[in-house]
Formats: structure tokens, sequence, C-alpha cells
């Protein structure tokens, strides 16, 4: 076996009684004489709950163990102090025999912050390896998980991109807005084309998917990170990931349960924003369960709408008071007006007075430009980056980081 070359784990232990530790450090020096591991490296002996607690917090060991009852202050105590004062410290409760596995002490030293309970006269291996668990979770620190929770700038979004008719360039622009920061973001964005059936972002991006959603949700109760992941397509120019929609009529219609199609969700939900800074999601008209369960997991949701005529004003103003009427914070609703035109008869005001909302952003009607978009396969703001499609879509990319930089600076000044 080849020589374990990481550092010492360094612990604090108690005594509540003199000499109670010369044992426990001779069975120590007994075991790493023949064992071939990384060691022990006692640092300090405590004598009571106050002394464990101060020593924790100066000398800052990997473990400390700590004995149930102890002069002045007991273990409990004494852990919830460690908790507080020095959260890095793993805490060890020792209770002796039986009691170690009672459900009422163990839920009492977790409450008070202890990482485990042990049996204080459990043999001196069965000791090691609780310390060696222990000692490695500060390296969990170096997980791409624990950069995401730390760094503000890195927290993951999703993002739903949705509209109350067809024919309004939806998922037109859910594609261009996708590809947009998936250039500036390299390998940190993904597009879910959410369409249980005749999905059309493939289309839209010259691409020929091995799989899609609907073949996905056939492993909902078995999904993994590396079963996603396969799922996926790469569009090659632009770096961007997309979950196919399913292109036939058949879809996921029927294939899980309700609450089967929400677990589902949740976990691919889940598993995408661990994996991605962003995720987005482009929604059909038709509003369900399915979707609404996408809408209260994204930070925002971009609701597009046209000054075509009365009536998809009229719908957008339903589906905004549906959104809200589902808890959704208007702020997190960015109402926009796509193909807009001067000669429509409708203006953004109209809208607005229907949804009671402002519209945020409008993409002007730049129809040769969406049309070859969408013929040749080839996202206008990579193909015809200076149209004024192009130019609209990257205007809307910019508003919605300003957004989550507003966020984010609303956060830090609230902590």
């Amino acid at each position: 076996m080849a020589t374990d070359h990481r550092r010492s784990i360094r612990i604090i232990i108690t005594e509540p009684q003199p000499g109670a530790s010369a044992d426990l450090q001779t069975q120590f020096s007994e075991y790493f004489e023949t064992a071939d591991a990384a060691g022990v490296d006692v640092v300090a002996v405590a004598h009571d709950g106050l002394e464990a607690a101060q020593m924790a917090a100066q000398l800052k060991p990997d473990v400390i163990l700590l004995d149930e009852e102890m002069p002045g202050m007991s273990g409990y105590e004494a852990a919830e102090l460690i908790s507080l004062a020095a959260p890095d410290v793993a805490a060890v409760l020792m209770v002796p025999g039986p009691r170690a596995e009672e459900r009422t002490v163990i839920n009492r030293a977790l409450r008070a912050g202890a990482r485990a309970v042990i049996d204080s006269v459990m043999s001196v291996e069965q000791l090691i390896e609780v310390l060696e668990s222990l000692s490695e979770l500060p390296s969990g620190r170096e997980r791409t998980e624990y950069e995401l929770i730390t760094d503000p700038a890195k927290m993951p979004v999703t993002i739903a991109i949705t509209g109350a008719k067809g024919g309004i360039g939806k998922s037109l622009i859910a594609t261009n807005l996708a590809v947009t920061f998936a250039r500036k973001y390299p390998g940190q964005t993904v597009l879910v084309d959410f369409y249980g059936q005749f999905g059309n972002i493939p289309l839209m991006l010259d691409l020929t998917p091995t799989y899609d959603i609907a073949e996905l949700a056939s492993f909902a109760s078995e999904l993994d990170s590396t079963i996603v992941e396969t799922h996926l397509t790469t569009h090659a120019d632009s770096g961007l990931k997309i979950l196919a929609g399913h292109a036939g009529s058949a879809g996921v219609d029927g294939q899980l349960t309700h609450e089967q199609e929400i677990g589902f969700l949740a976990d691919l939900i889940g598993l995408l924003r661990r994996q991605f800074r962003f995720a987005f999601f482009d929604i059909p008209p038709l509003i369900g369960r399915a979707s609404q369960y996408v809408f209260s997991r994204s930070q925002y949701i971009v609701l597009v709408s046209a000054l075509i005529d009365l009536t998809t004003v009229r719908d957008t103003a339903r589906l905004y008071k549906q959104l809200v009427d589902e808890r959704i914070a208007p702020e997190r609703i960015k109402l926009i007006v796509n193909r807009h035109s001067r000669s429509s008869d409708l203006t953004n005001d109209d809208l607005e007075q229907a949804t009671g909302a402002p519209v945020v952003h409008q993409i002007a009607e730049d129809a040769a430009a969406a049309i070859l978009s969408i013929n040749e396969g080839a996202p206008a703001v990579l193909s015809r980056s200076g149209s004024t499609l192009a130019r609209g879509v990257r205007g809307l990319a910019d508003l919605l980081e300003q957004s989550m930089a507003e966020e984010r600076k609303r956060r830090g000044a609230a902590d």
C-alpha cells in the first residue's frame, strides 16, 4: 500500500478526570506505529467545557472530542459555543454505552451543533475512521457547488421565456438569448425546449439531437447528472447546451403522473443548476402544472407579447394575472414587446394598461432577419449580429444581467 502523505488530523481531546486522556493518546500512538495512515496530532487537552470551547476557537483543530459531561459546562453547551465561535471545527460528542445511539441524545447533540455522536468506549480503529471522515469536510470548499453558493456573481439563475400566444417569436427570442449568454459565459448555459411535443429549438440551431426531453423523462426515477448530460446536445458555434423538446406528437403527455412529473422537474432543475450558471426554459403558451412549477423555480420570467391585435394583448394580460396569482413577484416578470412596429394600431401603453405592468424592453420588427435565421438554423446574434433583431436580443440580455447585478447588490446590503 502506498504511503498516505496527507497531513495529520489535528484534534483536541477533553479530560474531565485527570489522566483520562492518557490512555487514548497511547492507543493513537500504538495504532499509527503499524497503520499506514496520516496520523493524529493531539494539539491540546481541555479539562472542562469552557476550556474546550476556548481552545477550539483559538487553535482551530480539525476535530474536537467532547465528553458528554464535563466540569462547569456540558459537552452539549460546549458544542453550541464551538459551532458559533469556530464553525470549521467538527465537534464530536462522546457518550458512554448504548446511549450514544439513542435518538434523543443524537437530536440534542445535532441541535447543539455537533457533527457526530460516538460511543466513548469505541475501538481506536472506529474512532480513527470517524476522525478521518470529519477532517475531510473542509475539502468540500474545492467543489464547484461551494463556489456557486459563496460567490454571489456565480449563483445559478433560471430564466423562463413564455408568451400567451404562438407566432409571436418567443422561441426565436429564447434561442438567441441563450446563445448570447453561452457566448459570453462559455460552458455555463443550457436551454431547455420545454415542449412535450412539437419542439422547434433544434431546428433553429440546425441540430439533430439524439435524445429529447420525452426520452429523458423515462429516467425520471433514476435521474442523475450523468444521465442528464448524455441527453444534452451541444451547439458547436456557441457552446450552448440544449435539452431538445419532442419533435413528434406523442411527447411526454401521459408518460408520468402529475406527482412524477413534478418530481422529474424538481430533479432536472436541481441538477441543471448544479452544472450551469444559466438555465433557460422555453415554455409553451398552454400553462399547466409542470410549467407553473418551472415558473416557481425561475428567478426571472420573460413574458413575450406583441402588438399584433387586441386578442394578443388581452391574452398577455390574462397570463400576467395568472402568474401573479401564482404568487410570483411582479418584479420577477419582465414584460417585453417583440416585433414592435410604429405602424401598429396598438402601443406599449395599451399593453401596460391591460396588464398593469411596465414594458421593460422592446425588440423592433425585423422579419427578414427572423425568417432567414430560422430557415438557415443560424441564430441572428451570430449570423446577423448587426441586425435589428440581434441588437434587440442583446439589449434584453443586458437588461437581465443588470437585474441580476441589482439583486446581488440588494442581497449584499441585506447581509
